[in-house]
């Protein structure tokens, strides 16, 4: 199921956009399924300086908070990698969730995506944390790593020979990882790394509530398919390319839920928190 909504930026420098989907069920319980970005308006009252980023467009969307570069030419972006530390999901009432991933495609006129990453969710008052790889629209695999708050982890998608990809989830904290291949053809014109609301049983969920994330390094790579990555900081685009820095809204598009940091001075980083707030970039 495809979800789409309107988006209104507020443009720093350039122009550009967003778009969802997934679905999957798992040893009882049906994890959230990651996916393409929904577009929506950034509510009445946004403040366009906030946590501004130079050269970066703000957008709205109801289930991405994060960075994506988003091209205009195909077949540019062959890999892309980002490090992050699994937040810690608070216990509540109700059911909650969250995914933190890195991955290619998926933004504005975009219904494509490749993409790994961790899951933290509240269930009941049970906190679940895993590790998955998934292609839209194809559903998400969960993989074997036993996932802890606190763990350092990496996602990696590349591009191995053409339309043939390779996804990797590493806990750097164990030395444990999974790798998944599969065929898989997408333009390959956008890059991202996100904190997510996943979508669960047809519709979006509520967004858990954790500790702040901070994806720090994250690089894309456009070397020729085949060829050693070539790693170059997320927040640096490629020619013809816009940046956008996205803030997480409600379904009603009337509050900010989710807020990235601007990126940090080697333009590899950032950080988002729960709320209206952007916080400080990580150094």
């Amino acid at each position: 199921m495809y979800l789409k909504a309107k988006l209104v930026a507020l443009t720093v420098g350039s122009a550009a956009a967003l778009a969802l989907a997934g679905g999957s069920a798992a040893a009882g319980i049906v994890p959230g399924a990651a996916g393409i970005g929904i577009r929506a308006a950034l509510p009445p009252g946004f403040h366009a300086a906030q946590a501004a980023v130079k050269g970066a467009t703000q957008v709205g969307s109801t289930n991405w908070s994060g960075y994506a570069q988003v091209g205009k030419k195909t077949k540019v972006f062959t890999a892309v990698k980002g490090t992050w530390t699994v937040p810690t999901v608070k216990v509540e009432s109700g059911t909650q969730y969250s995914s933190d991933w890195v991955g290619i495609d998926g933004a504005f006129n975009n219904s494509t995506l490749i993409q790994d990453g961790t899951e933290g969710d509240n269930i009941g008052g049970k906190v679940k944390y895993d590790a998955w790889t998934e292609i839209i629209p194809a559903s998400e695999v969960v993989t074997p790593l036993v996932v802890k708050a606190g763990n350092k982890m990496e996602g990696l998608v590349q591009e191995t020979a053409t339309n043939k990809w390779s996804m990797t989830v590493m806990d750097l904290t164990t030395g444990k990882s999974y790798t998944k291949a599969v065929s898989y053809t997408t333009p390959q014109q956008d890059v991202e790394a996100v904190h997510e609301r996943p979508e669960v049983g047809g519709s979006l969920a509520t967004l858990a509530t954790t500790t702040n994330v901070t994806q720090l390094p994250d690089y894309y790579s456009t070397a020729a398919v085949g060829k050693t990555p070539v790693w170059v900081a997320l927040g640096k685009t490629v020619a013809d390319a816009t940046l956008d820095q996205i803030f997480m809204v409600n379904n009603n598009d009337t509050a900010i839920i989710a807020s990235p940091s601007a990126l940090n001075s080697a333009k590899d980083g950032f950080t988002v928190a729960d709320g209206a707030t952007s916080p400080p970039p990580p150094k």
